[in-house]
């Protein structure tokens, strides 16, 4: 098997702490547009669309795979295409995509009580301080809200067994 893919550095989780205490150059709370996504060394500006249309990886790839040990689902994979190339922005929309799809029952009913019980409290939280509050209700549980507290994007790292497949690295914010 051949040796994965350089990522583009914003995308690239490291183990060393940079700075914000933070692994990635970039800040994106997933529960927010990928349009939010910031850097950490200038938190004020917005990555710009220039940034999001670099390419994902060098050499570029038509397809990118992302999964994350705390998705309970296979399913909950994400993928980015693109023939000329996956960019930047194209990697966080599929993420995005993926955590704001709402659950199914059957996902819904593979969770324990205890966790089914600590999605509900996050999702309560989530409807009650929204504006449209009984629209985002009437939506219901999205797959982010699964994740409970662990929303801050920290990275992708390659899969050591998988081509063109990527580990995402999650964080909780600081309080």
């Amino acid at each position: 098997m051949s040796s994965p893919p350089i990522l583009h550095p914003l995308l690239q989780y490291s183990q060393h702490v940079g700075e914000l205490g933070h692994c990635c150059p970039l800040l994106w709370d997933l529960r927010e547009s990928p349009r939010t996504a910031r850097h950490v060394s200038a938190p004020e500006r917005y990555l710009s669309e220039f940034e999001l249309s670099q390419h994902a990886t060098n050499p570029p790839v038509s397809y990118l795979r992302v999964t994350c040990g705390i998705f309970p689902e296979e399913s909950w994979v994400s993928e980015a295409r693109n023939w000329l190339g996956v960019t930047v922005g194209n990697v966080l929309d599929a993420i995005s995509e993926t955590v704001k799809t709402q659950i199914t029952y059957p996902e819904w009913n593979k969770l324990c009580p205890k966790q089914q019980n600590r999605v509900n409290i996050v999702f309560d939280a989530r409807w009650r301080r929204s504006a449209n509050a009984a629209e985002i209700r009437e939506r219901g549980v999205l797959r982010s809200d699964c994740m409970l507290h662990h929303v801050l994007f920290s990275g992708l790292s390659p899969a050591p067994d998988a081509d063109a497949t990527y580990f995402l690295t999650l964080k909780r914010p600081k309080r």
